[in-house]
């Protein structure tokens, strides 16, 4: 059974996913998804961009089963981690995203451009970026998955949006090495799998992973709207195997493989 492991219902601020859409989406395709809706808190442990914890996950609960299980997107920051176990342990949830949204106290990267890190800093973004996501990676590990790897490079102005496996391959490593150490795995994004350096990039990042040790993948799509859901899924599938990961997901908090 393959999940899209990566989806934003309408429990999320930003989501926009009923549990019937994914319903149907599971009946077309034959593809399940995960609803993991966000629970992102400041520095300060206030909710900032999060779920509606009365309505999720127990107004979903009804919807629960092969097509639909349910699961949380959780930040990564330091100043939050009790609130963040208390989230990924108390939730009736199946699978849990840890996501680096911030870089240290810049805030959410998503924010980035338009306050002004990029024009001030340029490709020093990046590496206080993955530093950062290493730092959050050695400190956590309440997680399943580590999202989205390359989610600075989304709102990146440079004309080199990617954040190169070659130029930072220190930190990369240390990433994969303290997943690998922790029995955490890697998801493999698909929002950016429409461009050509970012697959590359992102091959090489896979690949160097499995190198190092790794040997699972969860797949999502970050779908916030239903005609994104499974978005460039045979082509992820492919990599997957190409590089010969084994893809997984999670139920009751429990792998099992797709």
């Amino acid at each position: 059974m393959i999940y899209d492991s990566h989806v934003h219902s309408t429990a999320s601020p930003d989501g926009h996913i009923l549990p019937e859409e994914a319903a149907g989406f599971y009946s077309e395709n034959g593809i399940g998804c995960i609803f993991t809706d966000h629970a992102d808190y400041d520095t300060d442990g206030e909710p900032y961009f999060c779920v509606d914890f009365d309505v999720f996950p127990k107004d979903f609960i009804k919807y629960r089963g092969e097509a639909l299980l349910l699961g949380l997107e959780i930040n990564l920051l330091a100043p939050c981690k009790e609130i963040n176990i208390k989230c990924a342990n108390e939730a009736a949830i199946d699978y849990c995203i840890g996501s680096v949204h911030w870089t240290e106290d810049w805030g959410d990267m998503y924010y980035a451009e338009r306050k002004g890190y990029y024009k001030e800093f340029a490709e020093e973004v990046y590496l206080k970026h993955l530093n950062f996501m290493l730092e959050m990676v050695k400190t956590n590990d309440f997680y399943d998955s580590l999202g989205h790897i390359d989610y600075v490079s989304r709102y990146s102005p440079l004309n080199q949006k990617d954040l190169l496996y070659d130029k930072y391959k220190e930190i990369y490593d240390g990433i994969f090495k303290e997943l690998i150490s922790k029995d955490k795995v890697i998801e493999v994004n698909t929002a950016r799998m429409e461009e050509a350096e970012a697959r590359k990039n992102l091959y090489t990042i896979y690949s160097r992973y499995k190198a190092l040790g790794g040997r699972y993948v969860t797949i999502g799509s970050d779908a916030h709207k239903a005609e994104r859901l499974g978005y460039k899924f045979s082509e992820a599938l492919d990599m997957i195997k190409e590089i010969g990961l084994t893809l997984v997901y999670f139920k009751e908090r429990r792998m099992l493989k797709s």
